[in-house]
């Protein structure tokens, strides 16, 4: 939420500060930035600490002073720092969140545990403009920090007193799963400085093939949201009038469409794999790449959506049309989302912190530079043009995708050698 509810604001932002638009892409950027490498350190620290619990009572107050922070700031470029240790901070929720999710949850169960803890995550991209569109125009934009301030103490309240630690050392990953689980595993257990922190160990698993396609065509699907949010933003306003109130009204689709995608995505990468283990003899083992068949509907849906958006948006056509194209869009973003993050989760199960944090960071960092260049493109190629461009990428990211289906289980079967 601390992303999303911040967008229908920016503009009045950048007014107060008397800062060019270009202002409303930079601190979209900046906190994207942080939030992906931020995760990264949390995931490591995690992990050589052997511990859950512990990164989120640190990361709870660091979000508490830098909501302050942004509340009280007098200028644009303390708000820029400020929402860097802000995300810096939350990066730590969503990477700490889905280790959690992997140490409780078997194989056949996992896609939809994390259908279920997207559907909530991804509620905060519906609740979260609402709530900044009319905090900002009634309350003014600094209330929108204030807020998450409120939020963020009560939140470590109950980390405190309910959530418990679920690391385990000796977790592994059931007998089925990958051969890449196995080679981390015998890395882990031949190191005898495990407990070393380093906070770019997570970067090592790029060295799989099925973990940096997988996030680089996660990245490359994923600029659908942001672009989304960042046209609204800046173009609704002043194509349809509408007040920053009514903006994060208009955000509910998007919402809709996120949590239906992940609630659907969820259950059905989970019924693939049920399918196919009731086909497999008793000596037969699943192999993670059968879940990616739950996405291949979503791969049509998305850049197609995305090139209507855009050639539509110059027309005068009527606001529902483009509220529909979000929820849909959104819906099969947040299925192919879903799918392969947890793909890369039954990857490596007991790295499943470090996994998905480099998932998220690389997907991230895709997003901060397509979320400033946004506002280059918009203004030399038109929004019709600029969508065409990035539906054409998303086609040609499919490829990326279907190589780790066809190659993925000889990709790991090589690194494990």
């Amino acid at each position: 939420m601390a992303d999303a509810i911040l967008y229908p604001a920016l503009v009045q932002i950048c007014s107060e500060f008397q800062t060019p638009e270009i202002f409303v892409n930079i601190l979209a950027a900046i906190f994207i930035f942080f939030m992906g490498f931020g995760q990264i350190g949390w995931a490591a620290f995690s992990e050589a600490f052997e511990t859950r619990r512990g990164v989120y009572l640190i990361c709870m107050p660091l979000i508490l002073i830098s909501c302050v922070i942004c509340a009280i700031t007098p200028n644009i470029w303390l708000l820029m720092v400020g929402r860097g240790i802000q995300a810096f901070g939350t990066s730590s929720l969503v990477v700490i969140g889905s280790g959690i999710v992997a140490d409780m949850y078997e194989l056949t169960e996992r896609g939809s545990a994390y259908g279920n803890f997207y559907l909530i995550y991804t509620f905060s991209v519906l609740l979260g403009p609402l709530l900044g569109g009319y905090f900002t125009q009634y309350f003014g934009w600094r209330s929108i920090f204030w807020y998450l301030a409120i939020m963020s103490g009560i939140v470590y309240i109950a980390i405190l007193l309910f959530v418990l630690e679920t690391f385990n050392s000796n977790n592994s990953n059931e007998s089925n799963e990958s051969e890449v689980e196995g080679s981390e595993t015998r890395e882990v257990k031949s190191s005898p400085s495990r407990k070393r922190f380093n906070p770019f160990l997570p970067f090592k698993l790029l060295r799989y093939p099925n973990v940096t396609i997988s996030v680089l065509y996660i990245g490359i699907i994923s600029t659908f949201v942001d672009i989304q949010l960042l046209v609204a933003s800046k173009n609704f306003p002043k194509k349809y009038g509408v007040s920053t109130s009514t903006l994060g009204l208009l955000f509910i689709p998007s919402g809709i469409g996120l949590m239906m995608g992940s609630f659907v995505g969820g259950k059905y990468s989970d019924l693939i794999i049920k399918w196919k283990k009731n086909k497999l003899k008793d000596d037969e083992s699943i192999q993670p790449e059968v879940r990616i068949n739950s996405i291949w509907i979503a791969t049509i849906i998305v850049p197609a959506v995305y090139i209507l958006y855009g050639w539509l948006f110059e027309r005068e056509i009527h606001i529902d049309v483009f509220l529909v194209l979000w929820s849909l869009g959104t819906f099969g973003v947040q299925i192919i989302f879903n799918t392969i993050s947890t793909y890369l989760v039954d990857l490596s199960r007991s790295k499943s912190a470090s996994i998905i944090a480099v998932f998220h960071c690389v997907r991230l960092f895709v997003e901060a530079c397509v979320s400033v260049l946004e506002a280059l493109l918009e203004e030399y190629l038109g929004i019709k043009w600029m969508f065409t461009l990035f539906s054409l990428i998303m086609v040609l990211s499919n490829l990326l995708i279907i190589a780790v289906f066809f190659k993925g289980r000889s990709w790991r079967e090589k690194m494990d050698k």
